[in-house]
């Protein structure tokens, strides 16, 4: 029975285990969790099949500067036993036979380009594309880099903030404590007891609106990295954690490093590309073909008494004549899209420019805030604990004793929004210029 008793015990202790497997939970800090969007985001996989695929048509357009070989040959075997009848002067006939039991071909060809202008602009235009395919890859990379730190932080930032609103009903919780003892002691009023009551109920709501916020973040971040969801995740850095520097002055020539414009500037040198193609149009192109024939018949298998052999060499010019205008048609769309690559370019640059500048000020404004809520927090803190032991005396109302708080709660949730702000313009910087200044 006690053995029963063990082996019941043993299985339904695996039947929970099946059911409910225990969770597993690791830390992460930014840059441990940027590490994992590198490695498993799903897009960036793909962008590197893309770069591989790239790579695979420049060895293909490439082949096309190397000599083309090809072999074949047959073997035939006559079954028949066809004859050529003559009549002699004499009389007789003479029966000539006309085929062979066996019959064997075979040919060796060798085709080279010497010259042909649109296959080797080919051949460039294609190591081109792909560096740009690379190049795309590289933008998102970065691009990807900044979405997961943008969402890391606003994860941290909720929180924090869920922490300071934790705090805050904790505060309208004790108020609520305070005025109940203060009431049974017909101190203060029945209104004042239900506004306190009330003040508390209020400050629940925004907490559980914030826990909502931060699991949904949460699980942001887990299908950026290809996490699984019910898998859990601990985020370890936290607001304060960066650096500040008091002016930020980014530097603008790094700007021309940027995989953006370098993959704009590698579109301007394909529309070069294109236009000089077309402009030699007209040239010769040149053909070297070398082949090699052999053809033997038998009855027997001794090929050698009836054989023929070919080698020759050709040397093959081509030259277009007349093309309906689709040449000069081609030529001045080329030149177009040169001059609309050149524009993108342009314009492309003043916007990374004025995203900069605008993210410069935001950085520079963020540190301004954060020195000013600091002391605002101070201050308001003093003011609440100031009026936690005049609330016991009944000095100040809950009114006033509420709006403190609420000051003390807004200078903290104020100082937190001032670091994420911080932390989204570095970010932005760090996207622009490639430069990353602190942690990120």
């Amino acid at each position: 029975m006690k053995y029963l008793l063990h082996s019941l015990f043993f299985w339904v202790f695996c039947v929970i285990i099946g059911i409910h497997p225990p969770l597993y939970s690791q830390e992460l800090d930014l840059q441990s969790y940027i590490e994992l969007v590198k490695q498993n985001n799903i897009d960036l996989k793909q962008s590197r099949k893309q770069v591989l695929i790239a790579k695979e048509e420049t060895k293909i357009a490439k082949s096309a500067l190397l000599p083309n070989v090809g072999i074949n040959g047959f073997y035939q075997r006559d079954f028949n036993r066809n004859f050529l009848f003559i009549n002699d002067f004499d009389g007789s006939i003479t029966r000539l036979r006309t085929n062979f039991n066996n019959s064997v071909s075979a040919n060796a060809t060798l085709n080279q380009t010497l010259f042909d202008p649109a296959i080797f602009s080919a051949a460039k235009i294609a190591r081109l594309a792909e560096e740009i395919s690379g190049l795309h890859d590289e933008q998102l990379q970065d691009e990807l880099v900044t979405q997961a730190s943008t969402l890391y932080w606003q994860a941290v930032f909720t929180k924090a903030s869920v922490a300071v609103l934790d705090e805050n009903s904790s505060l309208a919780k004790a108020q609520l404590a305070q005025i109940e003892k203060l009431h049974s002691k017909g101190t203060v009023s029945d209104l004042q007891a239900q506004q306190a009551e009330v003040f508390y109920k209020k400050t629940l709501p925004p907490l559980k609106n914030a826990k909502n916020q931060f699991e949904k973040l949460v699980n942001g971040l887990k299908e950026l990295a290809n996490i699984p969801l019910e898998e859990r995740i601990i985020l370890t850095d936290n607001l304060e954690t960066m650096g500040i520097d008091n002016t930020m002055y980014p530097v603008e020539a790094d700007l021309e490093e940027r995989p953006q414009l370098k993959t704009l500037k590698k579109e301007v040198e394909i529309a070069d590309k294109h236009i000089k193609i077309n402009k030699k149009f007209w040239y010769p192109k040149l053909n070297l073909t070398a082949a090699y024939n052999y053809d033997a018949q038998a009855n027997d298998l001794n090929f050698s008494a009836n054989e023929n052999k070919l080698f020759l060499v050709q040397l093959g010019v081509s030259v277009p004549i007349f093309s309906g205008g689709s040449n000069k048609a081609k030529i001045a769309k080329a030149s177009i899209e040169r001059e609309t690559a050149a524009l993108r370019l342009a314009k492309t640059k003043q916007h990374l420019l004025n995203q900069l500048r605008t993210a410069e000020n935001n950085y520079n404004s963020a540190v301004t805030n954060i020195e000013t809520y600091m002391e605002t927090i101070v201050l308001n803190e003093s003011e609440l604990e100031i009026f936690k032991k005049q609330l016991s005396l009944g000095v100040v109302t809950t009114v006033e004793f509420k709006e403190s708080r609420l000051r003390f709660t807004q200078s903290k949730l104020e100082l937190l929004n001032a670091y994420l702000d911080l932390h989204i313009a570095q970010l932005q910087i760090s996207r622009i210029t490639g430069q990353s200044n602190g942690k990120l």
